[in-house]
């Protein structure tokens, strides 16, 4: 058997049992004012890295809007070179099948006596007609056979009814260009 001895007073009991409680509220107020201090750090630190981020992305969205109209100019820039290959492939094409009659012009420059005067020249697709006037009959034969001899003429017709005359003779000329001979040289 235990036998328990007070010798304690009352009243300091009281006054340890209030310093205990004391202690302990104070305990609860410090841990309360940690936990304060704990959450408000850790608030304050989310807000520091949610602003840095904020600010990261501002930067990228402003870099972004700048490359977005780079971007915008650039292809804009790109169509415009899509559209000119466009055309000049357009214009290649024409220029491989255009037909060059300057190349005509050129080879009846070579053939041509001096004494024929040609005062009028149709063309259809790859024929000739040519009409003029030639002082003799001799100069329209050796015109005839000039024509004959190119390389580039073919299909010559020469109306018997030019040769009748002897002198200033009105004549017509039926002759096909080949179309080698017409293509523009590049």
């Amino acid at each position: 058997m235990k036998t328990l001895l007070n010798l304690l007073p009352e009243e300091n009991k009281k006054d340890i049992q209030r310093k205990l409680h004391f202690r302990f509220f104070l305990w609860q107020i410090f841990l309360l004012f940690a936990l304060e201090v704990l959450y408000t750090s850790m608030l304050a630190g989310t807000y520091v890295i949610l602003d840095s981020q904020l600010q990261s992305l501002k930067n990228i969205k402003q870099q972004d809007d700048k490359v977005g109209g780079e971007q915008t100019t650039l292809a804009l820039y790109q169509q415009k070179f899509k559209d000119t290959n466009i055309s000049t492939e357009i214009v290649g094409k024409i220029e491989k099948n255009h037909l060059s009659f300057t190349q005509v012009f050129l080879l009846l420059d070579t053939l041509l006596p001096e004494e024929i005067v040609v005062d009028h020249l149709t063309t259809k697709d790859y024929a000739v007609l040519l009409t003029g006037k030639a002082v003799k009959r001799d100069d329209l034969l050796a015109f005839d056979a000039r024509l004959k001899e190119s390389l580039c003429i073919e299909n010559i017709n020469v109306p018997i009814s030019n040769l009748f005359s002897q002198d200033n003779i009105d004549f017509q000329v039926d002759f096909g260009i080949k179309k080698e001979c017409l293509k523009k040289s590049l």
